[in-house]
C-alpha cells in the first residue's frame, strides 16, 4: 500500500471495506478455519464460560483472576514457540501440538478441581494458545512471499475474527451451563487440530526467517487486528527482543517511544482486570443476563472487524497519535458511563451499560492499529526492539492487571475494576498528551512495504 494517505473519498468506511473484501481469494488457505476455531473457543467461549463456571463452582471471585493471569502468563511463552519453530523448522507439531494441549487444558478447567490444578489448567491453555497462533503468523511470513503478507495475514485476522463472533453465539447458549461451554471449546480445539492437518504450507528449505527474528513486521501488522477483538489479553502475533537489541533498549526507553510505551503499558493494566471479569460484573452489577452480554458482545466484535481496516485508512489520514487518543478517550468514556449508571441505584440500567460496554469494545480496533503504528513511528531505533518492547510491555501489564484484579474484587466488589479501568485510562491519555509528532528515526522505517 502507499505510504502517501489516499484521497479523501477513499476513506468512506463502505469503500474500505469492499476493496478489502475483493481480495483475491487465492491468499486463503483450508488450516485457517483452524484459527477460526481458535478464535471461537478462546476469545469467545473461554472468556464468558471460564468466569462463569468458576464462580459457579467455587463461589471464590478471587480465583477468577488468578485463573485467566493464568492463561495470559502462558501466553508469554509465544516468542519462544516462535523462536523454536523457526530453528528447529517444527512448524507443524508446534502449530498442531498448541490446539492439542489446549483441548487438554479446556477439558481440565471443565471438570471441579482444586485452585491451584484450574491454574495449571489454564496455563496449559494459554501455552497452546501462543504456539498455535504465534506459528499460524509464521506460516505467512516464513513461507509466502513479501508483497503477500498483508493479504494473507488479512484474511487470516478475518477468520479469528469471524471465529470469535460464532464463539460468543455459542457461549450465549450455554450460559445456564459454562461447564458444558468449555467442554465445547475443547472439541472446537481438537477440530482445529485435525483441520489444521489439511494444505498447511509444505516446503523442504522455508524462506528464511527475516533479520533478528522479526515475527512480524509492524507495516504488515497495522492494517490488521491482532489474535482477539476486546484488547482483554495479551495473544499478539509476537517478535523476539534478541540480545542484539539490550543496548538499544535504554534508548528507546527514554525517548518519546518511551512515553508512549508507559501509557500503553498503563493502558493494559487498567484494563485487564475488567475483561477477566466482564460477564460476571454485567450480570451482578447491572442485571444483565450473560447470554445477553455474550450476544451484545459477538454484535460488537462483527463490526470490529471491519473497523480495523477502516483505523487503518484514518491513521494514514489523521495520524495514529489523534486516532490513538480519541480511542482512548473513547474507552475511556464507555468505563465512564458505567461507573456512573452504578451510581445511580434504581435506573434502568441494562441498555446504558451494554452501550457502555460496547464502547469499550469498540474502541480496541482504533487502539490496536494506532498503537501498533505509533511503535514504528516513535522508534528512534530499530522497529525490531521497539516491537519486542511493546509486546513485553502489553504481556507483563495485562498479566499484572488480571492478578491484581482478584484482591480488588474480594475487597472491593467489581466497583474496583471501573474505578481502576477508568482511573488508568485517564493517566494513560495523560502521559501521551504532551507528545508531538514527528518523523521517525528510525532507520528501518523507509524500508520494506508502507501503510
Amino acid at each position: 500500500m502507499s505510504s502517501l494517505p489516499p484521497s479523501s473519498g477513499d476513506h468512506h468506511p463502505l469503500r474500505v471495506l469492499r476493496r478489502a473484501w475483493k481480495t483475491p481469494r487465492p491468499f486463503m488457505a483450508m488450516w485457517y478455519g483452524s484459527y477460526l476455531l481458535l478464535g471461537a473457543a478462546v476469545a469467545g467461549l473461554f472468556a464468558i464460560m471460564v468466569p462463569l463456571a468458576i464462580v459457579a463452582t467455587t463461589h471464590d471471585s478471587r480465583l477468577v483472576a488468578y485463573v485467566i493471569g493464568a492463561y495470559n502468563a502462558g501466553l508469554l511463552l509465544s516468542p519462544a514457540w516462535g523462536l523454536l519453530a523457526e530453528r528447529s523448522q517444527d512448524y507443524r507439531p508446534i502449530f498442531l501440538g498448541g490446539f492439542a494441549g489446549a483441548a487438554v487444558g479446556l477439558a481440565g478447567l471443565s471438570w471441579p478441581l482444586a485452585p491451584p490444578f484450574l491454574m495449571l489448567a489454564a496455563l496449559i491453555v494459554g501455552i497452546g494458545t501462543g504456539a498455535a497462533s504465534t506459528v499460524a503468523s509464521l506460516f505467512v511470513l516464513d513461507f509466502a512471499p513479501r508483497d503477500e503478507w498483508e493479504p494473507r495475514l488479512g484474511w487470516l485476522q478475518s477468520f479469528n475474527g469471524a471465529g470469535v463472533v460464532v464463539g460468543l453465539l455459542l457461549a450465549g447458549l450455554w450460559t445456564h451451563d459454562p461447564t458444558r461451554g468449555i467442554q465445547i471449546a475443547a472439541v472446537l480445539m481438537l477440530a482445529a487440530a485435525i483441520l489444521g492437518a489439511y494444505h498447511l504450507p509444505v516446503s523442504r528449505t522455508p524462506r528464511t526467517p527475516r533479520p533478528g527474528l522479526r515475527h512480524l513486521d509492524w507495516r504488515a501488522l497495522a492494517p490488521f487486528g491482532h489474535s482477539e477483538l476486546s484488547g482483554g489479553n495479551v495473544l499478539h502475533h509476537v517478535h523476539i527482543p534478541i540480545l542484539a537489541h539490550l543496548k538499544e533498549m535504554r534508548i528507546l526507553i527514554q525517548s518519546r517511544f518511551g512515553r508512549f510505551l508507559l501509557s500503553w503499558a498503563t493502558l493494559s493494566f487498567a484494563v485487564a482486570a475488567f475483561f477477566a471479569y466482564f460477564p460476571l460484573l454485567l450480570r451482578h452489577v447491572f442485571a444483565i443476563r450473560p447470554a445477553v452480554t455474550a450476544l451484545s458482545y459477538a454484535v460488537v466484535a462483527a463490526v470490529a472487524i471491519g473497523l480495523y481496516i477502516v483505523a487503518s485508512r484514518w491513521c494514514s489520514r489523521y495520524g495514529a497519535m489523534r486516532i490513538y487518543r480519541l480511542s482512548l478517550l473513547a474507552r475511556a468514556a464507555g468505563f465512564g458511563l458505567l461507573w456512573m449508571l452504578m451510581l445511580i441505584p434504581g435506573a434502568a440500567q441494562s441498555l446504558p451499560a451494554l452501550i457502555g460496554f460496547g464502547i469499550i469494545v469498540i474502541a480496541w480496533p482504533g487502539l490496536s492499529v494506532s498503537g501498533t503504528v505509533l511503535t514504528g513511528q516513535l522508534t528512534p531505533t530499530s522497529e525490531g526492539a521497539a516491537i519486542g518492547l511493546f509486546n513485553a510491555a502489553t504481556a507483563l501489564a495485562t498479566v499484572a492487571g488480571t492478578f491484581a484484579g482478584g484482591p480488588l474484587v474480594a475487597r472491593f466488589g467489581y466497583a474496583a475494576v471501573l474505578v481502576v479501568g477508568l482511573g488508568g485510562l485517564i493517566v494513560a491519555w495523560l502521559l501521551f498528551a504532551n507528545i508531538r509528532a514527528g518523523a521517525s528515526t528510525s532507520a528501518a522505517s523507509s524500508s520494506g512495504p508502507g501503510k
